[in-house]
């Protein structure tokens, strides 16, 4: 299989690449942040899976609880970046994270997350009361640690979030929010610039009512769905796995015929047509190629996202990762052993149901509900598509500057190929392991 030079290098290349990449590469560095009037604040971890752990409950603050105003916070952040921001987190340098070496170093998160995390309320700075450990939670991607606390902002009150934490640790960090504020459901994404804030519940003059006092409105489902947009944007860009697999799909397809006067020339996938292709429409035949698999890919992970997000397709991310890293292999493997009859664009719509699962992930996780889910996946799904379609562009140009080269097939092709059926066992390995 790697009898070339060139496969071999990929090949090596590939592997050093997956060391250095993270077993659920669908998955970048999120926080999750929930807010609900305290008194509706009933399951705090919704969207969470698996085990928790929980510290004894504290004694309940008879001040904030009794306001009028007050809110329920609840913040999850992972261990991982936890203990990459705290210092000495990891008391015996064992890099397991127990949930005594937490407890220990509950008071440092605390001061750190009270530093990072800022509130406005009706244009004036509030802090909440400090941060509580609640627990550590099991989601998709490891552990995370989950604080509490409350605040003070009367529901006629705008009130924005500034938030900081990660910042200059991780720059693909984000902080999902979603929840309710005075019955209407909350979405929002953060980004961790320390510059900004965030406005979570906008101020409006109440001309309805007729008062001439000012009143709050939470964020409408377009402001949502722009937010969605670029996080759906983020997430493609970090989806190493996913970005893999349109590489696998995309690397037997020759857009423009190599030399003057030979028609349109395939990949090993594509062989078996290219006399078809060169019947029915020549030069354009590489362009329909591409169309029609990147179509079919759009078709499949948008139809399996939205069933995911909207919560009528429940599934486990123990396969759904593993089965997104051998989506990887089988296509690669294809691109060097194509099996006749077998269209690309089958493996495009079939695998393209499964990278949906996983896409979906982030908006389970993050627990947006009611009437604004609707807003948060559209946005999400458009920001997968237009990475994606930046993605293959990008692709194309590549392509049209390498194709030149008479070492191409061997070495783009079937080196390319190779790499990733490499890629694909390490990440398949590593994951079914993390998964256990």
């Amino acid at each position: 299989m790697f009898r070339t030079p060139f496969t071999r290098a990929a090949v090596l290349g590939a592997l050093c690449l997956a060391l250095s990449a993270p077993a659920h590469a669908h998955k970048a560095s999120d926080a999750y942040l929930r807010i609900t009037d305290a008194a509706a604040a009933i399951d705090t971890g919704a969207g969470i899976s698996g085990a928790q752990q929980a510290a004894p409950a504290a004694p309940p603050d008879a001040t904030s609880a009794s306001s009028v105003g007050a809110l329920s916070l609840s913040l999850s952040i992972a261990l991982k970046d936890v203990d990459a921001a705290v210092d000495q987190l990891d008391a015996d340098a064992d890099r397991l994270l127990t949930w005594g070496e937490v407890r220990q170093a509950a008071g440092a998160i605390a001061q750190w997350v009270d530093a990072g995390v800022q509130w406005t309320c009706a244009g004036a700075a509030v802090a909440p009361p400090a941060w509580r450990l609640a627990a550590l939670e099991q989601r998709s991607d490891g552990r995370y640690a989950r604080l509490q606390s409350t605040l003070d902002c009367a529901p006629g009150q705008p009130l924005a979030l500034g938030y900081s934490l990660m910042q200059g640790v991780d720059p693909t960090h984000r902080l999902l929010v979603a929840g309710s504020l005075g019955g209407q459901p909350l979405a929002a994404v953060v980004v961790p610039d320390g510059r900004s804030t965030t406005d979570l519940r906008s101020a409006a003059q109440a001309g309805a009512s007729g008062d001439g006092e000012a009143s709050a409105t939470p964020r409408g489902g377009f402001a949502t769905l722009l937010h969605f947009v670029s996080e759906g944007v983020h997430h493609i860009l970090e989806g190493y796995d996913h970005l893999a697999f349109l590489l696998a799909l995309l690397l037997p397809i020759t857009l423009w015929p190599r030399q003057a006067g030979h028609g349109v020339a395939f990949g090993p996938m594509y062989r078996q047509r290219v006399s078809a292709s060169h019947a029915s429409g020549g030069r354009w035949a590489g362009l329909r190629a591409l169309f029609v698999t990147v179509t079919c890919f759009t078709l499949g992970h948008s139809v399996t996202l939205a069933l995911a997000g909207l919560g009528i397709v429940q599934v486990s991310g123990n396969w759904v990762e593993p089965a997104i890293a051998v989506s990887i292999g089988i296509s690669a493997w294809l691109n060097l052993y194509p099996v006749r009859g077998l269209r690309g664009s089958w493996l495009a719509l079939g695998f393209g149901l499964v990278h949906g699962l996983g896409f979906s992930g982030v908006l389970v996780e993050a627990g947006v509900s009611g009437g604004l889910l609707l807003w948060a996946l559209a946005g999400f799904n458009l920001g997968v598509e237009a990475g994606q379609l930046a993605l293959v562009a990008l692709w194309c140009v590549v392509s049209a500057v390498l194709m030149r080269w008479r070492l191409y097939t061997p070495v783009v092709v079937r080196g390319g190929s190779a790499a990733l059926v490499a890629l694909s066992v390490y990440w398949t390995v590593q994951r079914v392991a993390f998964a256990g």
